[in-house]
């Protein structure tokens, strides 16, 4: 999913007038030389530009966040959203990426603060979902259920979302939603071994247990090595054909 948003957050730019030496930099982020691409940004960026209308900088240092993240270089990443946030005041993207990264480093408090503050920007479906994430890890389900369910009534397509409220609401024991919400991911990203599979455990709880026995079939089609999916065909395999 990560991957997924980051790629959809840097590809925003590419119909927009950049530098060339942007669009190099891209170029060589997409092809996974992520020093060579944070090398070309350092040619090009130039602090003094940050609060000068129209500079490149944001693009530049958006671009240099995901290159240290994936580089593994959080603190760094983290300076260039903060940048990015202080640039362009009206942009919610580096306040969704931040959150990310400290949900990536397990802080869920600044990732839930960091939400809190896009919010004022714009009431964006990520950073509801986001809110739901931080919640969800803190155990405060009643609350992450809300969060979730904000995020799929902005974005219906959402399906991460609706995979997360799933998982709430097994955590509620109230199997029944949580199939509708299996469902819901389901409907959105049916090749995801992940949704099929919890999908099978919510028919599992409901008592369905040939429903379930299918769906993690399904889940084990999509993902053969999958150890966790393989525990469950063989739990419910001997029920299933009785």
């Amino acid at each position: 999913m990560k991957k997924t948003l980051v790629m959809i957050a840097l590809l925003l730019f590419a119909g927009t007038t950049l530098y060339a030496s942007y669009k190099e930099a891209l170029k060589l982020f997409e092809q996974k030389d992520y020093k060579g691409s944070l090398k070309m940004i350092a040619d090009e960026l130039e602090t003094a530009n940050d609060t000068k209308p129209d500079s490149p900088n944001y693009n530049l240092r958006f671009l240099a966040a995901h290159n240290h993240w994936k580089l593994g270089n959080p603190k760094s990443a983290i300076d260039h959203f903060t940048r990015c946030i202080a640039i362009k005041k009206n942009k919610v993207d580096p306040y969704i990426d931040l959150a990310l990264l400290q949900i990536e480093m397990k802080k869920y408090a600044e990732a839930d603060a960091t939400a809190r503050k896009g919010m004022e920007v714009e009431k964006s479906p990520m950073l509801f979902y986001i809110m739901g994430i931080t919640s969800l890890k803190r155990e405060n389900f009643w609350k992450a259920k809300e969060m979730f369910e904000k995020a799929n009534s902005l974005n219906p397509d959402l399906y991460y979302s609706y995979n997360a409220l799933g998982i709430t609401l097994m955590k509620l024991k109230k199997y029944s939603e949580a199939n509708t919400a299996f469902s819901a991911a389901y409907a959105v990203k049916p090749r995801s071994a992940e949704i099929v599979n919890n999908l099978g455990m919510s028919y599992e709880k409901l008592g369905k247990i040939k429903d379930a026995y299918e769906y993690y079939k399904k889940a084990q089609a999509l993902d053969e090595k999958n150890q966790v999916i393989a525990a469950n065909i063989e739990r419910v395999k001997v029920k299933a054909k009785n």
